[in-house]
């Protein structure tokens, strides 16, 4: 019988089986280390982080209303300042409320304090000459707008009483942390100029406008036609209204305009 001889393998050779496995490791390893690879790569791409939202707005400053403010400066009930009429800050809402308070209870030296120098040597002649009293006794009521503008705001009232009506204006400015009241002037008809919702500036356009017709005129003082009034000192300074009661400075006063430019009014 003759016998077959299986061709011999090498003892190098491996099996089949064993080669099998040897690749397949050599796979995993490839797999795994082009996942390494691509971690790597991932980690080391820049990271962009969004820039920081922007701060809150600051919080809106807080303005106290009138009726509070009336309650806590015990403003007397006579006074009246609308909300919408009113100005635009606490200070100067609290400024303005007790200014004309000191009108209603005719207390002479918290005007004054609230004055500008020239107004309140006015008032102080005023005061001395029994006019302060005359003018501020049997008040009904005094009723109050304001109005902004470039220099800071104005304060108008009409002040209602057993005399006739009497209108009265006044610019504020602040002054080394206080705020002041300057008197502007007006003729004794003033009322009869003030049409519209904006008596200030219907006011000063009236008193401007006649500041630029006089403009052309000589240097001298002009007389504003005036109803008869007490002669007094305090009427050359504005002073005297209608009837024979002086009016505090700022008021339906006449007297002389000198020849000047006043500067035009705010919108």
């Amino acid at each position: 019988m003759t016998s077959q001889r299986l061709p011999m393998r090498r003892k190098s050779d491996p099996s089949p089986m064993l080669r099998s496995a040897v690749w397949g490791a050599c796979g995993a390893a490839i797999l795994l280390l082009g996942a390494c690879g691509d971690e790597e790569v991932q980690q080391a791409a820049p990271v962009v982080q969004a820039p920081p939202p922007p701060p809150p707005p600051p919080p809106e400053p807080t303005v106290e209303d009138i009726a509070s403010l009336m309650k806590s400066l015990s403003i007397d009930e006579r006074v009246s300042l609308p909300e919408d009429l009113a100005p635009k800050t606490t200070e100067e809402r609290k400024a303005v409320l007790l200014f004309w308070n000191a009108f209603a209870k005719g207390d002479e030296a918290a005007a004054g304090g609230m004055m500008s120098e020239r107004d309140a040597k006015v008032l102080k002649k005023l005061t001395e000459g029994g006019g302060w009293a005359k003018s501020t006794v049997g008040i009904k009521s005094i009723e109050v707008q304001c109005k902004n503008d470039s220099n800071g705001f104005a304060t108008f009232a009409l002040i209602t009483s057993e005399l006739p009506d009497r209108a009265l204006l006044w610019d504020a400015s602040e002054e080394d942390g206080k705020i002041l009241f300057t008197s502007f002037p007006g003729p004794p008809d003033i009322l009869d100029h003030l049409s519209g919702t904006d008596s200030i500036a219907a006011w000063k356009k009236y008193v401007n406008d006649m500041f630029e017709k006089y403009a052309n005129l000589p240097d001298e003082e002009v007389e504003i036609p005036q109803s008869k009034t007490e002669e007094s000192e305090e009427s050359s300074d504005g002073g005297s209204g209608g009837g024979n009661t002086p009016t505090p400075p700022g008021g339906t006063g006449g007297g002389a305009l000198k020849k000047q430019k006043r500067p035009p009014i705010p919108d």
